[in-house]
């Protein structure tokens, strides 16, 4: 049983645990896809060519050929789209965004155009980054020994900003780049530890100003 009020959604658990499967099984040469006539060009890839990232391979591979994986096939068809969501090239640095590295163009613009494009909502991206955290705790897998990658090898401040920015870049299901980044920003301001900033800045010169706190 779980908390009051929380429920249990067991096609998305079931969801995770095939993309955790399946996720990096194009880093076997072997099953690189080739792009075939009827489908290319895809995605810069054109005909013939092999699709050698293996994100973009295995993203080719459940669009055109889901049966050659039955334990995606199988899903029902809401949970196949969220894998196939996460499988698109989103040029999204999670980095970027908690040290306020680049602007909201930069950082946002291909993951707002794929949510965009697709049937996307707050939910699967949620989803996108469990399985980004899960995918870099499995970076270096040391079951015996616990999750060493979280524990010992991140810096947990680093760690609890990337888990706090979650939330707000959901936010893109429904707001503009500029507005999820001077969200971000805000948050950051009104959340500092260790020191009372007072009101957040307004007027020129006040992204920058949130920037400096980052």
């Amino acid at each position: 049983p779980g908390a009051p009020g929380l429920s249990h959604d067991i096609d998305r658990t079931l969801g995770m645990l095939v993309l955790t499967v399946i996720h990096d099984i194009m880093k076997v040469q072997a099953l690189v896809p080739t792009v075939t006539e009827n489908h290319g060009p895809w995605c810069g890839y054109q005909v013939g060519d092999k699709v050698n990232d293996h994100d973009a391979a295995l993203g080719y591979a459940l669009e055109f050929m889901p049966d050659c994986l039955p334990s995606f096939a199988m899903l029902p068809r809401a949970q196949r789209q969220t894998l196939k969501f996460t499988q698109c090239k989103m040029e999204y640095n999670m980095g970027w965004l908690v040290q306020a590295e680049a602007p909201p163009g930069a950082l946002f613009t291909k993951f707002k155009g794929v949510m965009e494009s697709g049937e996307v909502n707050a939910s699967d991206v949620a989803f996108y980054f469990v399985h980004w955290l899960t995918d870099l705790a499995g970076v270096e897998p040391c079951p015996q020994e616990g999750c060493e990658k979280f524990v010992l090898q991140f810096p947990h401040k680093v760690l609890a900003n990337f888990l706090s920015s979650f939330a707000i870049v959901q936010q893109l299901t429904s707001r503009t780049e500029t507005e999820v980044f001077e969200s971000y920003l805000l948050w950051r301001w009104r959340t500092s530890e260790g020191i009372e900033l007072g009101p957040p800045p307004s007027g020129p010169g006040s992204v920058a100003r949130l920037r400096l706190v980052i």
